[in-house]
């Protein structure tokens, strides 16, 4: 009997644990089920009705899926396509990587003149810019005192662009006219200085007889800013600031309300290569140094004869990859992503142009277990409207670069909710704030978000959320995805 008794304890021990281990497992799989019905109703909300989602959200440690719709469809990426763009960049590069830059000469120095030219050559670094130096000519500056530590004060000949690591396609396929003149479209090329547009910034008049002031970040000969701008001291300001295709006269014309605060534009420059040179010409002014001869681009010389014989004064090497893809993601800086599509091709074909730096993509991405044939990979930013992909395919990039021995750089260079980037005001006081790492994208009617959330059990997961055709504003999408991910955040509570 006593036997029977002891028995019947154990049995009722163990069926006891057993629910106490499966009730609470059952109870985390009601509750992950519950999340994904939150998750599908939100991206079948009606007011979405007229417009087309991509969802895929997938472990990134068991590849177990958890939600998908219409996850093999062709969406346009807007920014979203500077994921494959980054992620081959700093695959082939690593992150350490920099761009050079050379100062050569065909001349000799004697006594303290230059007899030749001055001739600058780069392979697209993008740097020269006031997010990596107080001031955009300080790398120009430091060239002078260079220059001058070697004796040299005067350059009898010209100061010639050598920016053919690039070809001279200095636009993307499918580019809009509408927008050329506009900072996020600058032209792309080789030799890149203030990121190749200039800010402007705008002051109105404290009344409405006074005038309005333009500051631009950089002093040069090489534009010219008109304004016919009305001041009054009613009304909203208005202002347009535009420039002609081929002209680097910068018009500024509207309506400004007196005592209103500053704000800043950002208009490109045309040809960059002419830019860089004369700021680089006007720089080695001020320093003391004196200039004889003009500014060329090397496209507009007849003959190759400046070639012969140059010899290199000094190299000029850029900040480390690891920092400029994090301006490219963060920032989700068009110029950069273009830059890393062409430095691929001129790495790999002795050319950078698009059409070479597609084929390296094209090959690491086969290498990845993603079809050439299966994607449009039209231009490196996403700024055109000729690329297609869908999220599976931008999740098997994500996944894999969590795989890759440079995952703490990649994680690290997207925008992260709530603190920085494009993500900045975003997420904010929720679970997802400090959680989410994600590449945003937006272009009209089309927006995107890829990327990262780790769950409160600490599974992180990778999501790729893309709409095209919508009518709405872009922060109406906005309040689907980033509800999503407070969703996936709080799993495991």
């Amino acid at each position: 009997m006593k036997k029977i008794l002891v028995l019947i304890l154990l049995f009722g021990m163990i069926v006891l644990y057993g629910c106490s281990t499966v009730f609470p497992f059952l109870q985390e799989e009601k509750k992950e089920k519950d999340v994904i019905e939150k998750i599908d109703s939100l991206f079948n909300d009606p007011l979405f009705d007229h417009a087309f989602w991509g969802v895929q959200i997938k472990s990134a440690e068991t590849g177990k899926i958890w939600y998908e719709k219409n996850q093999n469809r062709m969406f346009m990426p807007a920014s979203n396509n500077k994921i494959p763009t980054t992620a081959v960049a700093l695959t082939h590069f690593g992150p350490d990587y920099r761009f050079k830059s050379m100062v050569t000469t065909n001349g000799e120095i004697r006594d303290s003149i230059l007899t030749g030219d001055l001739i600058v050559f780069s392979n697209g670094d993008p740097t020269l810019y006031e997010r990596f130096f107080l001031d955009s000519r300080d790398v120009f500056k430091d060239w002078a005192l260079r220059l001058k530590a070697m004796g040299i004060r005067e350059v009898q000949g010209r100061i010639i662009g050598d920016d053919d690591a690039f070809d001279d396609l200095r636009i993307g396929s499918g580019w809009s006219f509408d927008y050329l003149d506009v900072w996020y479209a600058a032209e792309i090329n080789a030799l890149q200085f203030n990121e190749n547009y200039v800010d402007l910034t705008i002051t109105p008049p404290l009344m409405p007889d006074g005038e309005l002031m333009v500051e631009p970040n950089v002093e040069s000969s090489y534009f010219t800013i008109e304004t016919d701008v009305v001041i009054g001291d009613t009304g909203k300001t208005k202002i347009r600031v535009d420039r002609d295709y081929g002209s680097n006269i910068i018009r500024i014309s509207g309506y400004a309300l007196a005592g209103d605060e500053s704000f800043m534009v950002s208009p490109s420059i045309f040809n960059p290569t002419l830019f860089y040179v004369t700021v680089l010409k006007e720089t080695l002014l001020d320093e003391g140094i004196s200039v004889n001869g003009p500014v060329v681009d090397c496209d507009d010389l007849n003959d190759a004869s400046w070639r012969d014989s140059t010899k290199i004064l000094f190299v000029h090497d850029s900040p480390p990859f690891r920092d400029i893809l994090k301006g490219l993601m963060k920032r989700s800086q068009n110029l950069y992503a273009e830059t890393m599509a062409r430095l691929l091709g001129y790495d790999v074909y002795g050319l950078g142009s698009f059409s070479n730096g597609r084929k390296v993509v094209e090959t690491q991405l086969e290498a990845w277990g993603i079809d050439s044939g299966s994607y449009v990979y039209a231009d490196g930013s996403g700024l055109s409207r000729y690329n297609y992909w869908s999220p599976s395919q931008l999740v098997t990039i994500l996944e894999t670069m969590y795989h890759s021995p440079y995952w703490p750089v990649w994680y690290e260079i997207q925008s992260v909710a709530g603190q920085d980037g494009t993500l900045k005001n975003r997420m904010k006081g929720t679970p997802a704030e400090g959680n989410v790492h994600a590449k945003t994208g937006t272009i009209a009617n089309t927006r995107g978000l890829s990327g990262y959330v780790t769950t409160r059990n600490g599974e992180l997961l990778i999501f790729s959320f893309l709409i095209n055709g919508h009518l709405l504003q872009s922060n109406e999408t906005d309040l689907i995805t980033d509800k999503v991910l407070e969703l996936l955040a709080q799993i495991g509570d």
